[in-house]
This record gives structure tokens, sequence and C-alpha cells, in this order.
């Protein structure tokens, strides 16, 4: 979209404006080529960038478990274990039992919430971002609440506790009778869609109704990793109960949000019906405004996801923006601001982005030496390198007719050792130019001039 200009020009002064705005075109193509290029050998991938892991971390989503004591009367619920697991792939599910859950980490919950002074009165785990639930493995795992009812000497203590977490190899002791429930990650997903305040940095506190059946907890450990399973053959089915779980939903990034002011914009003036498609559309729009002409006129853009305007490539965050601006699109000069209202780039061309590099004013850029080191030989170089005396070079020029002739020669090739060991020469090469110099492909004569005062070097001194 146009930017409205004050500034009343004359038709010679546009057609100006339009052809400063024009110097955009040229790296823009130049990005193009290089972003096609990518597709097929790509440099590195944008994924494995510092600022886009940093992005998708603080997307995570972090759930607190824990039970109020106004909504649980059966004080004989501790201790609890709160298990965030997964049931393995290749585990087919007997008659009478559970499948077989892995797990990677388990909590210990001793006290309900209200007392805060206690510890382990909540169990704390994180989960991949609401967008992946549904399409990421993450869909199939299960908050598994289990209370193990045999004797005292064969539950794990607190002392087995580092933290809120309990040590894998102590759960071996939980083997026995047991009452246990689960709370799909899935369920959590559906209700955490349509909820806007995630997305706002704030907490969203959830309910949870899990029924607690009687079961025989049967720890395996399968290829030292911790598993579980749980069996209904071996207690009786009667005395289920049911608890009432708290859970706490939190982005893992959200203390950042609130660092910003473009999150602390209010909606209090959005209709609620609005809200949910305005805050997605805010969240992470860029303006970028194009400055031309003397930098007195613009041109603006608004990309979503912090896209960048040049590439289109995504960059997570608005400080990765900044990075792969920065990094990528070196020949424009950018101004960053950020407010309450909007995230913006100012966009200006580097007046000396545009001088030619390594070529002088006025010098042929033919004439010019090009170094070119081959990595190709360098097994053949460490076998020459153990040799100390070098036999003299005697250049032999062969004469050709034929491409065919030249290539049969080239194989014969030998190469000298340079006295530091670090590069080899092979003379015969610019014998076997010169072979075909006496056919049709007839090189510049920029180029044959170099070849000869290389080989006239050569035969002054052997050691180069």
């Amino acid at each position: 979209c146009r930017q409205p200009s004050t500034l009343e020009l004359s038709p010679d002064e546009q057609l100006a404006a339009e052809e400063t705005f024009k110097l955009y075109c040229k790296p823009v193509e130049l990005c193009n080529v290089i972003q096609k290029r990518a597709l097929d050998n790509p440099a590195f991938l944008q994924r494995c960038l510092h600022y886009m892991i940093q992005a998708s971390r603080k997307k995570r989503i972090q759930l607190t478990v824990s039970l109020s004591r106004g909504t649980n009367t059966d004080h004989n619920i501790f201790p609890l274990y709160v298990l965030l697991a997964t049931p393995t792939s290749d585990s087919i599910p007997l008659e009478g039992h559970s499948p077989i859950y892995r797990f990677s980490r388990a909590c210990l919950l001793t006290s309900f919430t209200e007392f805060a002074s206690k510890d382990h009165n909540k169990a704390t785990f994180t989960i991949p971002d609401v967008k992946n639930i549904a399409t990421s493995r993450a869909c199939n795992l299960s908050i598994i609440l289990i209370r193990c009812v045999s004797d005292s000497e064969g539950q794990v203590g607190e002392n087995n506790c580092s933290g809120d977490h309990v040590e894998a190899s102590a759960l071996r002791k939980l083997e026995g009778k047991c009452f246990w429930g689960k709370i799909p990650i899935n369920l959590l997903g559906s209700s955490l869609e349509n909820c806007v305040t995630l997305n706002l940095g704030h907490t969203v506190e959830l309910a949870s109704t899990v029924t607690m059946n009687p079961s025989f907890l049967e720890p395996k450990f399968l290829e030292q990793d911790s598993c579980l399973t749980f069996c209904s053959h071996k207690v009786d089915a009667t005395g289920s109960y049911q608890l009432q779980v708290g859970i706490s939903v939190q982005e893992a990034g959200a203390r950042d949000m609130s660092e910003s002011p473009y999150n602390s914009y209010s909606y209090s003036d959005v209709p609620p019906s609005s809200l949910p498609h305005i805050i997605r559309l805010r969240a992470g729009n860029v303006i970028f405004n194009f400055k031309y002409y003397n930098n007195t006129m613009q041109k603006t853009e608004v990309t979503e996801d912090f896209a960048c305007a040049f590439c289109l490539v995504k960059c997570g965050s608005y400080k990765g923006l900044g990075c792969h601006l920065n990094s990528t699109h070196d020949l424009f000069h950018f101004e960053f601001w950020i407010s309450e209202e909007c995230q913006a780039v100012n966009v200006s061309l580097k007046a000396d982005a545009w001088k030619m590099e390594l070529v002088g004013k006025g010098v042929d850029p033919r004439h010019q030496t090009f170094s070119y080191c081959s990595r190709l030989k360098m097994r053949r170089r460490r076998s020459l390198a153990t040799v100390e005396n070098i036999s003299p070079v005697h250049p032999h020029i062969m004469d050709s007719v034929s491409p065919e002739d030249a290539q049969a020669g080239s194989s014969k090739d030998e190469f000298v050792q340079r006295e530091d060991d670090n590069n080899s020469v092979a003379p015969d090469s610019a014998e076997h130019d010169h072979s075909l110099n006496g056919s049709n492909l007839t090189p510049p004569t920029v180029l044959e001039f170099g070849k000869t005062r290389k080989l006239s070097a050569e035969r002054s001194d052997p050691r180069k």
C-alpha cells in the first residue's frame, strides 16, 4: 500500500522519484536467486538458528498440576505421583492390561496447593505449543496420576526427590496395588485453542475430573527407558473415586512478552467477538517503510508471522527479524522501532553499498589476479610432504592437434612441492592449456599473458 505523501511533485520529479524506488529491485532479484539456489543446497537450516530455537521454546506450554483442598474432601489421597507419559508404539495391550507407558519425568505431590509453605504441592511439565499438539507426537501424551496403597516401606519418600522431581531408580519400589487415572493432553489442547488470553501471556486455569481406578502397577524397564503398565485382573475392581485436579497453563515466554510495549496494548475498545481475530492479526505483524527519493517519500508493506519483506522468510520473533535483516540484507540500512500500536522497520538504501569492490576505478577486472586453491589433491600433497629432496622441473611442451591428445598427456602431470608444504603447482597444466591453444579453443589474450608469465617464473625458480 502507498503511504500518502504531502509533497507536491511535478511530473519530472515524480518520474525521478520512481526511478530512485527502482533501486530496490536489483537487491531483491539477487535475494530471490540466492533463495532459489538454497532450496536445493541450503547453507544452513532456518530452524537451527539460535533465535528460531528461542522463539519455538517460548511458544511451548507449561502445565502446573495441583490439588485443592476445597474440591477434594477425601484427605487420604497423598502421596500422589504425577507422570507425563506416552504409550509405546510397539506394544499391544493385553486383556485386562493398560498400554505400556513410557515416561521421562515423574513428580511427587504430598500436600494441597493451599499449603504454600510446604514442598511438593505442585507438578510442572512442558509440552509443545498449542498449534503443534494435534499434529505432533504430543497428541498421545497423557498426565498419569498414581496413588499407591502398598506398605509404607515400598513407597518412594521425599528423600528420593530432587525438587518436585522423583528419581527414576526410586520408582521401582512402586510395584503393587494402586489407584490410577489419566488426563489426555489432546483434550487440553482443544480447550486451549479458543483461549485468547493465553496468547497475551496470561495464565489460564483449567479444572479436570479424574477417575482413579484400582489396579496393580507393574514396572517395566525396556531398553533402559522407564516404562510401566497397569493390570486390573490382580485387584478388586470396586472402590474407584474421583479427584478434582487443577491445571494452570501458561506460555514459557510469557515473562518476555510482558516486557515488550507491543504486547501491553489494551484491547478495551475491541468487541469480544472480534478479540480472537484481532489478537491473532497483531501477533506477528511487522510494518516495513521503504524510504526513497532522498528519504522524503515512503511506501509501506505489512508482513505476518515476523516474515521478511524481501525473501518472506519467517523469523519467529521481532528480535530474530532484526538479526535476519542485518545479516542477510546488508545492502540496506534498517531502523527498528516498536510501540504499543505497531512493530515497524524503516528501510533505506545505503549510499556506499553500490560501489565496486576490490577493483579500482578505470581498471579492467580481467587484468586482476585471481587466486584459487584446490583441496582435491590434499592426500597427494600429504604423501609428498615426507620427501625432502625435490627433483628439478623440466617443462616439456607437447604439440597436439586435438583436445583428446592433450587430455592423454595431462595424465602424466607431476606436482612440485613448495618449501612451505602448503600448495602444489602442476607445471604440465600450463602445457595442457598450451595444447588447447593449438585447437579451435583459443583463450583471451589477457589470460594467455598471465599463463606465459607464470610459466617463465617456474622456469627461473623451480621452488615455486
